[in-house]
């Protein structure tokens, strides 16, 4: 064994000094390891203020099933059909509807000319916040006026879907 051990080191072609480090190396890894294998250390927090956070614990998780129950009262269907048309009656709230007298818009104002528009503006768009505006104005700047919406797919981030999105939205 001790042989095949030398033969073994000669081949990694380790000195002897590298060898007396590793090997105290080695002894010093193995007492730290069982040093902290048989120490115990106390712990660092008091029994009263445990408890007191265990209490903390157990009161709020009991509040949260509480409200975990009520959300899956409403769910789950009641025996008598009677009470339950009572109670649903019980919990519907009118609301008034407030009826929208201005004109709708015309469809051109509502849609933003990429040519033109500014970072929040374009940031309207459905999908594009300030990272896209900043490429498609970019990008304006560098390549000129955009001649065609299909443009917008050489844009870096934006894809076949997003350009499905926003092509009804946008105009030149």
């Amino acid at each position: 064994m001790k042989r095949k051990i030398f033969f073994l080191l000669d081949r990694l072609q380790i000195k002897r000094s590298e060898r007396r480090i590793i090997t105290a190396l080695t002894i010093s890894a193995m007492i730290l390891s069982s040093i902290l294998l048989l120490h115990s250390p106390e712990p660092n927090y008091s029994e009263e203020s445990y408890a007191e956070l265990e209490q903390l614990f157990h009161e709020r998780s009991q509040a949260q099933e509480q409200e975990v129950e009520a959300i899956m009262a409403r769910y789950t269907p009641d025996e008598n059909p009677e009470r339950r048309d009572e109670k649903n009656m019980q919990q519907i709230e009118l609301i008034p509807v407030q009826s929208d007298t201005t004109e709708p818009e015309d469809e051109a104002s509502t849609q933003i000319n990429i040519n033109t528009a500014g970072a929040d503006k374009l940031q309207e768009l459905p999908g594009v916040g300030p990272a896209y505006s900043q490429r498609i104005i970019e990008w304006r700047e560098e390549h000129g006026e955009f001649t065609e919406k299909k443009q917008l797919l050489e844009i870096r981030g934006i894809g076949p879907a997003r350009f499905a999105q926003i092509k009804d939205l946008i105009e030149l």
